[in-house]
């Protein structure tokens, strides 16, 4: 299994089905949030992209590709479509 094998954690891999599950769609970090937790008031925005950090640092591990999931300035993130994990 994927997630088994980049080491994921339950957040992280639910954030990344988040993202290949709708390919080119930009999440804002507040929509991510959203799909993340339930229960927001324990966490920031800036926590979806600790987690995007070490998603990326992850997938760099075990893939040649350097950046799949692409930052979209002032807007959230997406799952580059040309990335195929």
């Amino acid at each position: 299994m994927l997630a088994t094998i980049l080491g994921l954690t339950p957040v992280e891999f639910h954030l990344l089905t988040t993202l290949v599950n709708q390919l080119g769609r930009i999440f804002s970090r507040t929509q991510l949030m959203d799909k993340l937790y339930e229960d927001r008031h324990v966490v920031t925005e800036r926590t979806v992209d600790s987690h995007i950090k070490n998603l990326r640092k992850k997938i760099a591990e075990h893939h040649n590709k350097p950046v799949i999931i692409k930052s979209i300035y002032g807007v959230g993130y997406k799952f580059d479509e040309r990335g195929v994990l």
